[in-house]
C-alpha cells in the first residue's frame, strides 16, 4: 500500500487539456524544454558510445556498427510506422474529448508494436550476416557486425515499445516524466558503457547489450503511469474502423518512409565511401555522423515534442493556436541551427582525438574534413523537418508522404550520385547540403498549401452549421 501511495504522488494525474489552455509561450517551454533534454541526453549518449568504441576498438568496430544500422533501423521502422500514425489519430480524439477511441487505438498499437518487435527480432537474426556479405563487407567486419547484432535482435520487442511509450507519454501532458525518464535510461546506459567497454573491455557485443538492458528498464517504467490510470489514456478493449487504421498508418507512412530512406541512403553512401576511401572513410563518417546526430535529434525532438499540441488543437479546429506554435518551432529551430553549424564549424576539430586512436593521423585528418563539409547541413535542413512534422500533425498523409520522399530518398541519392564521380568524397559529404535545400522548396509549397486548404475546410463548415 505504502508503494502505490509513493506511485500516486511520484505521478500526478495529467491531462491533454493544456495543449487548449495554457499560453502559447508557455506550452511551447512546457513541451520544447523537456523533449529537448530528453533529445539531448540521448544524443550525448551517442556520442560517448561512440567514442568509446572507436578509442576502445578501432575504426573497424565504427564501421561494422555503421554498416548494420541500417538493417536495424528497418527492423524498428514498424513500430515508428504505428506510432507516429497513431499519435496523430490519438490527438486529434483527445482534441474531440473522444477518450474511450483514442484509448482503443492506444491498446491496440501497443499490441501491434509488440508482435512486430519479435517478428523484426527474428528476421534481424536470420538475415544479418548474409545482409553484410552483400555489402562486400570483409571476414573480420561480418564478424563484428553479428556481434553487436545479437542483443537486438533478443531486445527487439522492448528497444521498440520504449520510444512507443515515450510518444504516448507526451500526448498525455507527462512530458516531464518522459524526460526524466529518458535521462535516466540514458545515464545507465552510459554507466554501463563504461563497465563493460572501458573498463572489462569488452567486445563490440557490449555497446549493443548495455543500450537493450536500459532500454528495456526504460520501457517498465513507462507503462507504470498507465497502469495506475494517471493518464487520459487508459487501456481499453474494442477495435476501431478500418477506415481510421488505415488514416493511421498512412500518417505514418512519411515516418516510416524516413526511417527506412536513411536505411536505403546509408547504404547508398557506404558503398560510394567503401568505394572512394574504403573501411577508413566509412570509419570516419560514421564518427561524424555521431556529431551529427546530436544536431538532428535535437532538432527533431523541437518539432516532435509539439507534435501532440498541433493534432490536439487541430483536432479542436484551433486554427489561430495552430499557427502560432509551428511559427515557434520554425524560429527557434532556425536558430538553434545556425548555432550550431558556427559552433561545429569553429571547435569542430577539438572532438575528433576523442574518435581517433593515438597515433591515427589519417583517420582524424579525414574525419576534420568530413566534418566541416558536412556541418554546412544544419544551415537548410532544419526547415524540411519542421514542416514534415507540421504535414504529418494536420493529417495530411500524402503531403508528408511526397515531402519524405523528397527529403530522404529522391533527392539525397539523386545529388550523391551526381556530386560523388566529380568531388569524390567532397561530393558524398556535400550531397546532403545540396539535397536540403531542394526539399525545402517543396516542404514551404506543400506547407502553404495544406493551410490554406485547412483554413478553407473549417472557413466553409462554420458557415455551414
Amino acid at each position: 500500500m505504502r508503494l502505490y501511495s509513493f506511485f500516486l504522488f511520484l505521478f500526478p494525474t495529467m491531462s491533454s487539456s493544456i495543449f487548449e489552455t495554457m499560453s502559447v509561450p508557455k506550452l511551447f517551454w512546457h513541451c520544447v524544454l523537456p523533449g529537448s533534454v530528453s533529445m539531448l541526453f540521448a544524443s550525448l549518449y551517442i556520442v560517448i558510445d561512440g567514442m568509446f568504441v572507436g578509442h576502445c576498438m578501432g575504426p573497424e568496430s565504427l564501421a561494422a556498427i555503421s554498416l548494420m544500422w541500417p538493417l536495424l533501423a528497418a527492423c524498428f521502422s514498424v513500430g515508428d510506422l504505428i506510432t507516429s500514425g497513431s499519435c496523430v489519430q490519438i490527438g486529434i480524439y483527445l482534441g474531440r474529448h473522444d477518450i474511450i477511441k483514442a484509448g482503443r487505438i492506444f491498446t491496440l498499437c501497443l499490441t501491434l508494436i509488440l508482435i512486430f518487435g519479435v517478428m523484426a527480432g527474428s528476421a534481424c537474426y536470420l538475415f544479418t550476416d548474409d545482409f553484410l556479405i552483400l555489402l562486400g563487407a570483409d571476414a573480420k567486419t561480418t564478424a563484428l557486425g553479428i556481434s553487436y547484432t545479437k542483443s537486438y535482435c533478443l531486445f527487439m520487442p522492448f528497444v521498440t515499445v520504449f520510444y512507443t511509450l515515450n510518444g504516448y507519454l507526451r500526448l498525455c501532458g507527462m512530458q516531464k516524466y518522459s524526460m526524466y525518464l529518458n535521462i535516466g535510461v540514458s545515464i545507465l546506459n552510459l554507466i554501463l558503457d563504461y563497465v563493460f567497454i572501458v573498463y572489462l573491455r569488452q567486445g563490440v557485443w557490449s555497446a549493443s547489450f548495455t543500450t537493450c538492458v536500459a532500454v528495456t528498464c526504460g520501457s517498465v517504467a513507462g507503462f507504470i503511469p498507465f497502469i495506475l490510470k494517471k493518464t487520459d489514456l487508459r487501456f481499453v478493449l474494442g477495435t476501431f474502423s478500418r477506415r481510421i487504421f488505415f488514416r493511421m498508418l498512412f500518417n505514418g507512412s512519411s515516418t516510416f518512409l524516413t526511417t527506412n530512406s536513411w536505411s536505403v541512403l546509408q547504404l547508398c553512401f557506404n558503398t560510394m565511401l567503401l568505394q572512394l576511401g574504403g573501411a577508413l572513410a566509412v570509419g570516419a563518417t560514421a564518427a561524424v555522423m555521431y556529431l551529427n546526430s546530436v544536431i538532428s535529434m535535437l532538432l527533431f525532438g523541437m518539432a516532435q515534442a509539439l507534435q501532440p499540441a498541433l493534432s490536439y488543437c487541430f483536432g479542436a479546429k484551433l486554427l489561430d493556436r495552430v499557427s502560432a506554435i509551428n511559427k515557434k518551432i520554425l524560429w527557434a529551430s532556425g536558430l538553434f541551427s545556425a548555432f550550431s553549424f558556427a559552433l561545429l564549424e569553429l571547435f569542430g576539430d577539438y572532438v575528433v582525438p576523442f574518435y581517433a586512436q593515438d597515433g591515427d593521423e589519417a583517420f582524424a585528418h579525414m574525419m576534420s574534413n568530413a566534418l566541416a563539409v558536412i556541418a554546412i547541413s544544419f544551415l537548410v535542413n532544419w526547415v524540411e523537418i519542421c514542416l514534415d512534422v507540421f504535414l504529418t500533425s494536420l493529417d495530411s498523409p500524402l503531403r508528408s508522404f511526397i515531402v519524405s520522399s523528397c527529403r530522404t530518398l529522391i533527392f539525397p541519392i539523386a545529388f550523391l550520385y551526381i556530386l560523388a564521380p566529380v568531388w569524390g568524397l567532397n561530393g558524398v559529404w556535400l550531397s546532403p547540403t545540396v539535397a536540403g535545400i531542394a526539399s525545402a522548396f517543396v516542404s514551404i509549397y506543400a506547407a502553404i498549401s495544406l493551410w490554406k486548404e485547412r483554413v478553407k475546410q473549417f472557413s466553409y463548415a462554420d458557415e455551414n452549421k
